[in-house]
């Protein structure tokens, strides 16, 4: 009886150490930013009328590379891979209004182009353009509403650094 049970368990054991398969993206040895070697991502340009952009944005990507690549965002001589792009566009729009015709609530909407590239060949591995939105309230006080905007800012290059690794990914 012991063997009959002892048989099992191993089983179980062998088959939960096994795994299913699962795993994060970024970390398949043979995905470009799971290598050896990294990626670099210098600021993106800003073609936008919104100063700073491109610098928010850029971090976001660095922070989100590093974490979901286990640290695999390096400088330009380090790096096999370069993440580029740019800041197209930046747009707030009203979205809805009060019962008095004043701007209750805005849309912010920022354009991105990002492509990954080997370094060494040139070789494009993914370009893409990608745009995100994030509702904010409008606001009398132009602190209170500057400060919605730029957290709305904020959220859209968190959501856009997200999305560029995804895709990046995807292929590979």
């Amino acid at each position: 009886m012991h063997r009959f049970f002892a048989f099992w368990l191993l089983m179980i054991v062998g088959i939960a150490l096994n795994g299913c398969g699962y795993h994060h993206v970024g970390s398949v040895a043979g995905s470009p930013v799971g290598g050896k070697d990294g990626v670099h991502i210098p600021v993106f340009a800003n073609k936008s009328y919104h100063p700073g952009l491109e610098t928010v944005l850029t971090s976001n990507l660095v922070d989100e590379f590093a974490r979901r690549s286990g640290g695999k965002a390096v400088d330009e001589a380090a790096a096999r891979l370069v993440l580029s792009g740019a800041v197209l566009s930046y747009a707030v729009t009203p979205v809805s209004y009060t019962a008095a015709d004043k701007i209750r609530e805005y849309r912010l909407t920022i354009k991105v182009v990002a492509t990954l590239s080997d370094r060494q060949s040139g070789k494009v591995l993914w370009k893409g353009e990608l745009s995100g939105s994030q509702d904010y309230p409008a606001n009398s006080n132009l602190a209170l509403q500057q400060n919605s905007e730029d957290a709305a800012v904020r959220e859209i290059c968190r959501r856009l650094a997200e999305q560029i690794h995804e895709k990046t990914q995807e292929d590979f």
